[in-house]
């Protein structure tokens, strides 16, 4: 019968090569976290209690595939300025207290480069390349 997908995948596995597509999801919990990657989407979503629509990013970063929300605050502010492909830091600075009790995320959005900018140096000594290092920080 010859090779199977499921053989395929039992390979691809062992040889570490399967990409994970399935993004995982990023809740900004204090301030100082760093998401450092690629651009690659957004999607329009809604949350399961009503309630206005927001965008959820999906970035390609060095551990991978992630997905966050930023807030319809920032979506406004930032949301329709990220281009795919280009390489964004984006620091989460904690929420911001408004009239009326409400509360907004703030973040500081930087952009580094773009995908195709990306080069193999520093590979041999074990940096990797990218705009960041394992640890999600840019390299300095």
């Amino acid at each position: 019968m010859g090779r199977t997908y499921a053989k395929m995948y039992d390979d691809s596995s062992k040889q570490k090569s399967v990409k994970q597509l399935t993004p995982t999801y990023i809740k900004w919990k204090k301030e100082g976290q760093l998401v450092v990657g690629a651009f690659i989407t957004k999607t329009e979503v809604q949350s399961r209690l009503g309630g206005p629509v927001y965008n959820q990013y999906v970035f390609e970063t060095d551990t991978g595939r992630v997905k966050f929300a930023l807030g319809r605050a920032a979506d406004g502010e930032i949301g329709s300025t990220l281009a795919t492909g280009s390489i964004y830091a984006i620091t989460y600075n904690g929420k911001e207290m408004l009239e009326g009790g409400r509360q907004v995320n703030r973040f500081n959005v930087e952009e580094i480069g773009v995908s195709d900018d990306l080069s193999d140096e520093g590979e041999d000594e074990g940096e990797g390349s990218g705009a960041g290092s394992g640890s999600g920080k840019p390299k300095k």
